[in-house]
């Protein structure tokens, strides 16, 4: 019963997540009871405009980020992203995420809407998470 209290099953509606998340599967994520310490490369759930979305953690607070030729770059430095299939080229300008905000994309970066289109997400606005 207490693992039905700290966890909750999400199905995974859209395709912004694969190869990591297949369209039609579902996922366990821990709740978040009372708070949240983000890691880069956790999954989230999380609502934006009222609509459920499952993204990856890439920026955290108070970096910059951008992406040059399809490449994440973090306070200048490259990061690798293993969950990635499809190589995908296209640049995102550096922004400085904010105070207790996180930058997240979906692994299908063809697809997804996600940080790029909507912004920086506030960490309390996290449901859920999964270190994958």
């Amino acid at each position: 019963m207490l693992k039905n209290l700290l966890n909750q099953r999400i199905n995974i509606l859209e395709k912004s997540m694969e190869p990591s998340l297949i369209h039609g599967s579902s996922i366990i994520m821990r709740k978040i009871i009372l708070f949240y310490k983000p890691r880069r490369f956790d999954v989230v759930h999380f609502k934006k405009d009222g609509t459920n979305l499952i993204k990856r953690v890439v920026g955290l607070n108070n970096e910059r980020i951008q992406i040059k030729n399809g490449e994440l770059v973090i306070n200048g430095n490259k990061i690798s992203e293993k969950y990635i299939n499809d190589k995908y080229i296209y640049d995102f300008p550096e922004m400085v995420i904010g105070k207790d905000e996180l930058f997240l994309m979906g692994d299908n970066r063809k697809i997804s809407i996600d940080s790029r289109k909507f912004g920086p997400v506030k960490i309390k606005n996290i449901l859920s998470f999964q270190r994958l």
